[in-house]
């Protein structure tokens, strides 16, 4: 009767285990999903072409801004991109395989944000030849330790 029992545990946990093995198969893997890692937003023009943490520092609406983030060119050929926030913005190649970092190599000002930090503010992101994103893009203030430094 004992080897019974024992048999009869040793079914139920093998059960079990298969049972949940079998929930991880349907479950999909977080890190397999495009995802805003940061701060920022991400704008995709196509799968090679992108914007990358876009964020815009402020102090307040209607002051200054900076806009900190990556201009991405993953395809063979030189894009041209620009980005556009209020009467803000740039336009800049960017080679074959490489990227831009805003707010480092290429400094980007909003002379006066249209939203208080804490607001997304209407972006529009433009690969030429491949089209035009529009993105609402996060204002942030010196709340955050991180940025205090960055914000004019």
């Amino acid at each position: 009767m004992a080897r019974f029992h024992h048999l009869l545990r040793g079914a139920a946990v093998l059960g079990a285990s298969a049972l949940v093995a079998s929930c991880s198969v349907m479950t999909p893997i977080q890190t397999a999903e495009l995802y805003n890692a940061g701060d920022g937003v991400r704008v995709e023009i196509t799968d090679e072409v992108r914007a990358e943490n876009l964020m815009v520092l402020s102090e307040e609406e209607g002051a200054e801004g900076q806009v900190f983030g990556s201009l991405v060119n993953d395809t063979e050929e030189d894009v041209v991109m620009s980005l556009t926030i209020g009467d803000g913005g740039i336009q800049v190649p960017v080679p074959a395989n490489e990227h831009v970092l805003l707010g480092v190599e290429e400094i980007v000002v909003v002379p006066s944000v249209p939203v208080a930090p804490g607001a997304n503010a209407e972006g529009l992101v433009e690969a030429t030849g491949l089209g035009t994103v529009s993105a609402n893009v996060p204002v942030l203030d010196s709340t955050l330790p991180q940025y205090a430094d960055y914000v004019p």
